[in-house]
């Protein structure tokens, strides 16, 4: 099978909307009066709100279990957070830096993971470590295309996707059985925090999922829930098919459509900007005092920017221009956002990208195993040895001011 490339998906895309208008139906939506109605799983991150599955009592409450674990109220509490970017199959990067952290034996047990698009198809095997991410490294080294995706292009007219995820959907349910989700769910009760995002297009919002939390859950669809939101993380709009979340109104079922969480944010981190120590009533707790590190690992290069190369006079090569500049400054954006947080409540900033010289993979929806395995070996040696962590970051970089 020839992998599609971003090209071909740009081609297509291209004729489409010259020649076809028309639309194929889709799950009926949410009434416009319920709209921000949230699904299972996902949470509320409005911060004066309080219950399941609030931003509030999922991160307030990891931060009360660490407080009370920690014994000695003379020394700050160390909090790693680990922040996985999207990067498609240059997710290999991500998977080696994290491999050969553990098998340096210097990679904290981090007290929050979070991750979009390739990012959440890593994050729970890096939130457990250890022996788990062995799998990663063998889908980010041994995967040929075809055992992810395979071709479906009449879908594109009238379904708007090009390839038919079924293989990846199989695998993700395989990978996130009960053995797997109790697991989850163990360091869950510790007070360890998985959150993964995705991006509602129906509202055009960020959503954030507790997937700790649903893996505690008495719910037997959980297992399905878990794998629904990792492939919606992950699912690039128009090349993979939206996943439909269904959110419950009055006995009645209706559906959001979710994609890929790297469309809003490239990197995330919830709550970074709350006064917890005021939410939680805790100035005058002789132990609440946090030493926080926050690490980005990120799967594509800092600062992209193309060599010279004038664009010729044609709807393809401007398109495809147009969406490398804008994913550019969107990765840009969303590394300055969690950068200037980090630095306004004294968080340590520690970010890792793709060297500039790591040219190995040249089309991120190309599952190509010696390449990917060659982009993995640059990660893990950079892990194993000593992680070029960037811990500042300038405005003078960037355009906007």
């Amino acid at each position: 099978m020839i992998p599609i490339t971003y090209t071909k998906l740009l081609l297509s895309l291209f004729f489409v909307l010259i020649f076809f208008s028309g639309c194929a139906s889709r799950p009926i939506a949410l009434p416009e009066k319920h709209a921000s109605e949230l699904p299972w799983g996902a949470i509320e991150l409005d911060i004066n709100k309080q219950g399941a599955f609030t931003l509030r009592d999922s991160f307030g409450s990891a931060l009360l279990k660490k407080i009370n674990a920690h014994t000695n109220a003379n020394e700050h509490i160390t909090y790693n957070i680990l922040s996985l970017s999207g990067g498609g199959t240059r997710g290999a990067f991500g998977a080696g830096i994290l491999s050969g952290w553990e098998d340096s034996g210097k990679i904290p047990v981090f007290d929050i993971v979070t991750g979009v698009s390739t990012g959440a198809v890593m994050a729970p095997f890096a939130f457990l470590g250890g022996d788990e991410l062995d799998k990663i490294e063998w889908f980010y080294t041994k995967t040929n295309t075809e055992d992810v995706y395979t071709s479906s292009w009449l879908s594109f007219f009238g379904e708007a996707y090009l390839m038919n995820p079924a293989p990846l959907k199989k695998l993700f349910l395989k990978a996130f059985n009960e053995s797997f989700i109790n697991k989850i769910a163990a360091e869950h009760a510790k007070g360890r925090r998985l959150y993964i995002g995705t991006t509602n297009l129906d509202t055009g919002q960020f959503v954030v999922w507790d997937i700790g939390a649903i893996a505690s859950s008495n719910r037997t669809d959980k297992y399905q829930r878990i794998a629904d939101i990792v492939y919606a993380s992950s699912a690039m709009p128009i090349f993979l098919p939206p996943q439909y979340m269904q959110v419950n109104i009055e006995d009645k079922s209706y559906f959001q459509m979710h994609v890929d969480g790297g469309v809003y944010s490239h990197v995330f981190m919830v709550g970074l900007l709350e006064d917890w120590s005021e939410l939680l009533d805790l100035r005058s707790h002789p132990k609440y005092k946090f030493d926080t590190t926050i690490y980005i690992v990120a799967n594509r290069k800092y600062r992209n920017r193309h060599i010279y190369d004038p664009v010729a006079q044609s709807p393809l090569k401007i398109i495809s221009a147009y969406i490398d500049i804008e994913t550019d400054l969107l990765f840009d954006k969303s590394i300055y956002r969690l950068y200037s947080n980090s630095v306004k409540k004294g968080i340590k900033f520690r970010l890792a990208t793709v060297p500039e010289y790591a040219n190995s993979v040249d089309d991120s929806t190309e599952f190509n195993p010696e390449k990917m395995t060659e982009l993995f070996n640059v990660g893990h040696a950079y892990g194993l040895k000593e992680i070029r962590w960037q811990d500042k970051i300038s405005i003078g970089e960037y355009d906007i001011r």
